[in-house]
Protein backbone atom coordinates (compact mmCIF):
# COMPACT_ATOMS: atom_id res chain seq x y z
CA UNK A 1 0.00 0.00 0.00
CA UNK A 2 2.74 2.27 0.75
CA UNK A 3 4.63 1.47 -2.50
CA UNK A 4 2.09 2.62 -4.83
CA UNK A 5 0.99 5.65 -2.53
CA UNK A 6 4.90 6.61 -2.96
CA UNK A 7 4.67 5.70 -6.54
CA UNK A 8 1.65 7.42 -7.38
CA UNK A 9 2.98 10.79 -5.25
CA UNK A 10 6.23 10.78 -7.04
CA UNK A 11 4.68 11.19 -10.27
CA UNK A 12 2.05 13.39 -9.02
CA UNK A 13 4.67 15.60 -7.83
CA UNK A 14 6.76 15.23 -10.94
CA UNK A 15 4.28 16.17 -13.25
CA UNK A 16 3.32 19.48 -10.99
CA UNK A 17 6.92 20.53 -11.10
CA UNK A 18 7.08 19.87 -15.18
CA UNK A 19 3.77 22.17 -15.49
CA UNK A 20 5.56 24.56 -13.83
CA UNK A 21 8.84 24.72 -15.52
CA UNK A 22 6.65 24.48 -18.92
CA UNK A 23 4.66 27.18 -17.80
CA UNK A 24 1.46 24.78 -17.49
CA UNK A 25 0.98 24.02 -14.41
CA UNK A 26 -2.63 23.91 -13.63
CA UNK A 27 -2.11 21.13 -16.05
CA UNK A 28 0.32 19.66 -14.36
CA UNK A 29 -1.58 19.63 -11.26
CA UNK A 30 -4.86 18.01 -13.26
CA UNK A 31 -3.18 15.62 -14.95
CA UNK A 32 -0.57 14.51 -12.50
CA UNK A 33 -3.98 14.32 -9.70
CA UNK A 34 -5.76 12.26 -12.27
CA UNK A 35 -3.62 10.07 -14.34
CA UNK A 36 -0.71 9.68 -12.28
CA UNK A 37 2.35 8.18 -14.77
CA UNK A 38 0.02 8.97 -17.87
CA UNK A 39 -0.02 12.52 -17.02
CA UNK A 40 3.65 13.01 -16.33
CA UNK A 41 4.50 11.22 -19.63
CA UNK A 42 1.95 13.80 -21.48
CA UNK A 43 3.12 16.64 -19.76
CA UNK A 44 6.74 15.83 -20.58
CA UNK A 45 5.21 15.91 -24.09
CA UNK A 46 3.26 19.09 -24.09
CA UNK A 47 4.36 22.44 -25.57
CA UNK A 48 6.75 24.59 -23.59
CA UNK A 49 4.20 27.69 -23.22
CA UNK A 50 7.43 30.17 -21.51
CA UNK A 51 9.64 30.19 -24.41
CA UNK A 52 9.61 30.94 -27.88
CA UNK A 53 12.27 29.88 -30.66
CA UNK A 54 14.47 32.93 -32.14
CA UNK A 55 13.51 32.91 -36.11
CA UNK A 56 17.25 34.07 -36.67
CA UNK A 57 19.34 31.39 -34.78
CA UNK A 58 16.41 28.98 -33.23
CA UNK A 59 17.35 29.62 -29.74
CA UNK A 60 15.26 29.07 -26.92
CA UNK A 61 14.24 32.54 -25.61
CA UNK A 62 11.54 33.72 -22.78
CA UNK A 63 8.30 34.98 -25.03
CA UNK A 64 8.36 38.10 -23.13
CA UNK A 65 12.23 39.16 -24.54
CA UNK A 66 12.66 41.82 -26.93
CA UNK A 67 16.13 40.82 -28.07
CA UNK A 68 17.85 37.40 -28.46
CA UNK A 69 20.83 37.07 -25.63
CA UNK A 70 22.44 34.95 -28.35
CA UNK A 71 22.63 37.00 -31.71
CA UNK A 72 21.37 40.09 -30.12
CA UNK A 73 18.46 40.43 -33.31
CA UNK A 74 15.00 42.00 -32.70
CA UNK A 75 12.36 39.28 -31.48
CA UNK A 76 8.77 40.06 -33.01
CA UNK A 77 6.71 38.49 -29.75
CA UNK A 78 4.46 36.02 -31.80
CA UNK A 79 3.80 33.66 -29.40
CA UNK A 80 0.78 31.39 -30.04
Amino acid sequence: MIFWLSFYAFFFIASVYIGYCKGNLIAGVLLGYVLGPIGFILMCMSKDRKHIECPSCHAHIHKNSYFCPECRSKVMSTAV
